[in-house]
């Protein structure tokens, strides 16, 4: 897994920024997906900046979600989808019809997830995955523990995942799974990148970086890509 190190956590922004320009270029019609989180904000301003420049076009690109909190979707303040709608998808131009959000208020989640795995397949599967690591080494809402040979399925949250999770509402709910994209999307993916910043992650990524693959940290899951590679700047560098 190719590894790379930025001095700040706004230069890994702009690099990734950058990468998604250039896979837009390669094929305007690429079917993108970051992380709904806080460590992709700053690439998503970077984002609206390079557009409202006029650098950046997604006309006729693509954008699915992987992931959303069970009982929720964008119109809950706090969501997933809140967050891409806010940061981003409300900021460019992404055509509406070319938005595939997770629906965790779906009625048949099981049906929820089989829609998108049929979504994002039928899309040619992703043309660059952003993903970002959580306090317990996750990789979108994929646990410690989630089999690596899963496609979009319905988790149950670990306990530091509810803890942390609980910092993006005014209002804590009861967070006890998810809906998300699998490591099979993951692995399916032609280009993925994983962003890791701030001190807050020194630990987990030592973790990462000495780990052997093992479903008890699923970001290990990306060393037997050959697509992926490690982003993190050094505020978090454990070495």
């Amino acid at each position: 897994m190719e590894q790379k190190i930025f001095k700040t956590e706004l230069q890994m922004a702009e690099a990734a920024a950058e990468l998604i320009e250039e896979t837009l270029k390669e094929n305007p019609k690429s079917q993108i997906c970051i992380a709904a989180g806080h460590s992709s904000v700053p690439l998503f301003r970077e984002l609206v900046r390079r557009f409202r420049e006029g650098r950046l076009d997604f006309s006729q690109a693509y954008f699915t979600a992987m992931d959303e909190w069970s009982g929720m979707n964008e119109t809950i303040p706090g969501s997933c989808g809140d967050l891409l709608v806010r940061e981003l998808l409300s900021k460019v131009n992404f055509p509406p019809e070319h938005i595939r959000l997770v629906n965790g208020k779906a009625k048949d989640p099981q049906a929820e997830c089989e829609a998108l795995k049929a979504h994002v397949e039928a899309h040619g599967g992703f043309g660059l995955l952003v993903l970002g690591m959580g306090m317990n080494g996750h990789l979108a809402l994929n646990e410690p523990g989630t089999s690596f040979s899963l496609s979009f399925h319905i988790g149950k949250l670990d306990e530091v995942t509810v803890q942390v999770g609980a910092k993006y509402f005014e209002t804590a709910p009861q967070l006890t799974g998810g809906l998300t994209m699998g490591p099979q999307e993951i692995a399916h993916s032609k280009r993925v990148i994983l962003l890791v910043s701030g001190e807050r992650k020194k630990e987990i990524l030592r973790r990462l970086l000495e780990s052997p693959i093992t479903e008890e940290l699923p970001a290990s899951f990306l060393k037997s890509l050959p697509q992926a590679a490690l982003w993190y700047d050094t505020a978090c560098a454990p070495f």
